[in-house]
């Protein structure tokens, strides 16, 4: 997915080891060479992956450091080509070479399972060198300051095919997920981190043990978030690090979509409410019957016009479909094209890094109370809330 379309969603991660992007810039453009994307259109393979530039997502040269490099950040792309053989189709050709070989050999009356092994095989070989690759690609914007990376997609098993090849390309660097606990932690101070480390469940730094031990932080947050929306006016102020002011007033609420569950007398059940809510009936009956928020749409505003929106996945705080305020820039015909590229960029970077401030403002604010000794006067508030 395209980091400048109008909304992205977004996966994050810390990038772990020793980093010097100045120093290690013509290196870095080697290993993105060495492990670029390589055309299988003239092939009968069935799928290619490699790097290709942010910009061109016909081009794995990155002849120049131009190519990648954008201030503080290093951006290419995942693509991947895949060959998709419809079932129909295969059946068909399948069953049209079993006719063949049943012809060629009429002392059978069904072919052998070791042939109708072979004849699955050509089969495919055959349709594949027919089919075109369809291509995808997924945009990768890694401020090398803060080695925070962000990569464009929350497909699961494109996620892991990215840490193989980046992993593979810069073997001297780790990707550790930025799940709720390791974002929490960078957000709070050393008195709080204590706390933290406190209510932390799980036994190991595995980043998928922190994920499934500690869903707590997730289903609190958006629990308390659901109760303020409905019983506070959703404004909050900057505390965080970023483009915007400290104390810079915003407002956040959950509204449109919310994905709910828990168990139930015939098993796990899960509840999706869509559409603008009034007053959350039936998520407050969901919540009262001890359900937990999965996901909801996230709002987030400055004023009525700059405003932001995102599906919010509690178990690993990943941005799904992140839309940012719409990035106009006024396009002249004699403008170089490279250089008006480069302004959308960073106007779209400056818009997600705004969201992202918000979005982690309104988490310290909740970490702050859920970690203070004010929790227990909160929790009592939305029990009470709950069991009107």
């Amino acid at each position: 997915m395209g980091f400048l379309a109008a909304s992205a969603s977004v996966c994050y991660f810390q990038v772990i080891g020793s980093f010097n992007r100045n120093e290690q810039l013509p290196e870095i453009l080697q290993q993105l060479r060495n492990e670029g994307f390589r055309s299988i259109e003239q092939s009968a393979e069935e799928l290619s992956t490699g790097w290709v530039e942010l910009d061109d997502y016909e081009s794995s040269s990155f002849a120049s450091e131009q190519s990648c490099l954008r201030d503080r950040q290093l951006c290419f792309s995942l693509r991947q080509d895949r060959r998709r053989i419809p079932a129909a189709l295969l059946k068909r050709q399948i069953a049209l070479l079993n006719d063949k070989y049943l012809a060629e050999n009429p002392n059978y009356n069904r072919v052998p399972k070791a042939e109708r092994e072979q004849i699955r095989d050509t089969a495919r070989s055959l349709l594949l060198t027919r089919s075109l690759p369809a291509p995808t690609c997924y945009d990768i914007v890694w401020n090398t300051e803060q080695q925070l990376l962000r990569f464009c997609s929350l497909n699961q098993k494109t996620i892991d095919s990215f840490q193989g090849l980046f992993h593979q390309t810069f073997p001297g660097l780790r990707l550790h997920l930025l799940h709720p606990m390791a974002r929490a932690e960078l957000l709070l101070e050393k008195e709080l981190q204590t706390r933290l480390q406190q209510a932390d469940q799980s036994q190991t730094d595995s980043a998928l043990e922190q994920v499934e031990a500690n869903l707590w932080l997730g289903s609190d947050f958006l629990r308390w978030l659901m109760y303020r929306t409905l019983n506070s006016d959703s404004r909050y102020s900057i505390n965080c690090p970023g483009p915007l002011l400290e104390k810079q007033p915003f407002s956040a609420y959950l509204d449109n979509r919310l994905v709910l569950s828990g168990g139930g007398q015939e098993g796990a059940q899960k509840i999706t409410v869509a559409g603008p809510q009034d007053r959350f009936s039936e998520v407050h009956t969901a919540l009262a019957q001890q359900k937990e928020i999965d996901e909801a749409t996230l709002h987030l505003q400055l004023d009525e016009e700059l405003s932001w929106k995102l599906t919010l996945k509690g178990d690993r705080f990943q941005f799904g479909s992140f839309r940012t305020p719409m990035v106009r820039l006024e396009n002249d015909p004699e403008d170089d094209p490279a250089v008006a590229a480069e302004a959308a960029f960073f106007t779209k970077l400056g818009a997600v890094e705004e969201g992202e401030q918000m979005f982690n403002s309104l988490l310290k604010t909740f970490l702050k109370l859920r970690l203070g000794d004010d929790w227990t006067t909160e929790a009592n508030a939305i029990a009470a809330w709950l069991a009107e």
